[in-house]
Parts: structure tokens; sequence; C-alpha cells
């Protein structure tokens, strides 16, 4: 009775201690998970440790690059021996088994005594190390380095509970030293990242300033020409040349109202083609010298973006046909409305220009070859590869179908 007594409270002891072991570990992998700083975990590990096993010094030691030698990286000493001296110096002891660590096998000795060659005798010496235990650190294949605990004020028999628990230790180590180099790449990657992108977004709005400014210089050149025509025409009383003189003039002004609009209001897609309509049918009307009472202006617009190799063809055409309308339309201070539908349906876009003024005969010159206007209405309408439809009852229609191009390179 009194031997099962006392095997059951020697498993009852045993089972204490293995709970307090496991305490111990939670407490040790809880606080290694509360921050992925490499350096945190690893100053964690050793303080931890040096407390739980009651060591003079804790230490971990990661490889030297190129070389068979683990250096000491982090450490907790209670040596009061200088323990400060140790960061960055190579451990003899640990890069004497280097290879045995390296296979995830312990290395240890209980008194330096005990035969180690001659120049890891004389650092114990110089360090007062006595009894050392080196752990490897190894996630999968890859070493990471070794945990090194030193006892200094005596010689120290490392129990088979003491190096199981400190290999547990140490593989829950190796997890969060990888982890945490895991996060540390990312940070990097991310900075790395989070520069390239700042450079680039400087590169592009260096580039869109030059653009604007491109797109400036354009329409002040176009104005240029304009004023050049407008200053020619008055060197004639043909009132035919003058209006082929203020044609080209307005067929100049669409395109600088494009760049204008690109260089003030464009959007990185383009231009805002419901706003570009309503600044050239307010020009045209000026230019016309139209009566608003006699004459008004009825738009129906979706808001269209509209890059620059569709915006110029497009531009060009309105100009055409609004001031065709304009033109022809009405006759003797007669009263009426120009219409300018945009729509989008889908990938198409709908452009119609109509008014209710005089009905044009199929026999009208702008539907003849004779006509600049309208063959340059066709031409546009080609290179936008559209379809333009024309019908002449109750009242003057123009249907342009298209989709918008892509740029060329």
């Amino acid at each position: 009775m009194v031997k099962k007594l006392a095997e059951l409270q020697t498993q009852l002891a045993q089972l204490q201690k293995q709970v307090s072991r496991q305490e111990l570990l939670n407490k040790i992998v809880q606080a290694m998970r509360g921050t992925l700083v490499l350096d945190e975990i690893l100053q964690i590990t050793v303080n931890q440790l040096r407390d739980a096993f009651g060591v003079s010094r804790c230490l971990i030691l990661r490889p030297k690059e190129g070389k068979p030698e683990l250096v000491c990286h982090v450490l907790a000493d209670t040596s009061g021996d200088g323990g400060e001296d140790f960061i960055g110096v190579s451990c003899n002891f640990c890069s004497y088994h280097y290879q045995t660590l390296a296979r995830g096998k312990l290395a240890f000795v209980s008194n330096i005594g005990d035969s180690l060659p001659t120049h890891i005798k004389q650092q114990c010496e110089d360090s007062s190390v006595q009894a050392i235990l080196a752990a490897p650190l190894q996630y999968q294949k890859s070493y990471l380095g070794a945990i090194g605990l030193h006892q200094c004020d005596r010689s120290r028999e490392w129990s088979v509970d003491e190096l199981i628990f400190v290999q547990e230790v140490a593989g829950h180590c190796s997890v969060a030293i990888h982890q945490a180099q895991l996060y540390q790449q990312l940070q990097i990657e991310l900075a790395e990242r989070q520069r390239a992108e700042s450079q680039l977004q400087a590169s592009l709005q260096q580039k869109e300033v030059l653009l604007s400014e491109v797109h400036h210089r354009v329409k002040n050149n176009l104005q240029v020409i304009s004023s050049l025509l407008d200053l020619q025409s008055l060197q004639t009383q043909n009132l035919d040349t003058r209006q082929m003189f203020t044609e080209s003039r307005n067929r100049i002004k669409s395109m600088a109202l494009i760049h204008e609009q690109l260089y003030r209001f464009s959007t990185p897609a383009g231009i805002n083609f419901a706003k570009y309509i309503y600044n050239l049918s307010s020009y045209l009307l000026k230019t016309y010298a139209v009566n608003p009472n006699n004459i008004r202006l009825q738009l129906d617009l979706d808001d269209v973006i509209l890059n620059l190799p569709t915006a110029i063809p497009c531009g060009l055409m309105l100009n055409e046909l609004v001031s065709n309308a304009l033109k022809h339309a009405f006759p003797g201070n007669r009263k009426g409305t120009i219409f300018v539908e945009l729509k989008t349906e889908g990938n198409q876009i709908n452009l119609m220009v109509s008014n209710d003024g005089v009905r044009l005969p199929e026999n009208n010159e702008f539907f003849q070859n004779k006509s600049l206007g309208f063959q340059l209405v066709k031409a546009w309408v080609q290179q936008l590869q559209g379809q333009l439809s024309i019908e002449s009852s109750p009242i003057t229609k123009f249907k342009i179908g298209f989709s918008e191009l892509e740029y060329s390179a």
C-alpha cells in the first residue's frame, strides 16, 4: 500500500512538472506571438528562457554569412560580467558544433573542464562559463541559428526534461523567426512598392503637366492661325470669300476648343464632350450673330468622355452640321430651334443634329459632293468608323453612330 502510494505521488509530481512545463511553454509562445518584429521575438525568448532555466546567460546566435560560425545576436545576462560585449562575437563552442546543430541535434557540456578544444575552453573561461547548452533553430530545412544557455556560477547537469523543453522552445522560436522574417520581407517589399508608386505618381504628374502645356501651346497656335485668317478676310470685299474664311476659322476654333478643354478640364480618359458641345454651339451662335430671340439651341446630352482621336473628328463634324443649320435653316429672321443630342447605348455613341427650320431639299448643294462641308462630314464619319443617316422630313436630322477610337501606337 505504501509502495503504491509512493508511486502515485511520483506520478503526480511528474504530472505536475509536465503541467508546469507546459504552462511555461505556453507563456513563452504567447509572448512570442505578441509581435512580428524579429528583434522583439528574440529578446522575449532569451528573457523567458533565462528566467525559466535560472541560467546566468541566454543567447540567440545567428549564422555568419558565408562562414560556418554562429554569432551572438541577442542576449539576456544576469552574470554581471559585461554581457553586452558578446553581441556580434562568434561563439566558439557553437561554431565548433555548427554541423551538429545544423542537423537538428543538441550540443551541451556539464563542465567546461571536460575534453574540449583549447580555443573553446579559453573563450569559456574568459566569459566565466562553466556549463553550456546549445539548441538548434530550424524551420523545415532552413538553419536559422541556435539558442545558447550559459551557467557561469557552477557546473550543471542538464536533465532530460530540460533538454526536451529547450528543444520545444527552440521549435516555436524557429517558427516565430520565420514568420517575422516573412513579415520583414513583406514590409520591405511594401515600402519598395510604395516608393515605386510614389515615383510613378510623380512621373505621371510631371507628364500631365507637360501634356497640359502641349495642349495649351497647340490651342494658342490655332488661335494665332484663326486670327491671321480673320485679318486676311478683311483684305477682301467679296462676301463669298469672307464666308470661306469664316468657315475655316470655325473649323480651327472647333479644334482649338478641344485642346483648350484638354488642358483646363480634362480627365485621364479624355474630355467631357457634353461640355464641349455646349461651348462650341454657343461660340457658333455668337459667330453667326444669331438673334437669341429667333434661334434657340436645345441640348440633350449624356455625360460622355471621349479621347483625343475620337473628339477631334467628332468636334469638326459637329461644327459643320451646326454651322450649316445656322446658315441655311433660318432665312429672313425665321424663328426655330437647333437640337443637339448625344446619347450612349453600351459602347455605341449616337450624335444627332437637327433643326425645325427650312427643310433641306435633296438637291441642296450640301448633299452634293460639291459641298466641302458634306465631304468633310462623310470623311470624318469614315474616320470614326461610324454610320451616317440623313432625314429631311418632317425636320432635317443628321444622325451619326460611332464607337470611341483606340489610340494607335
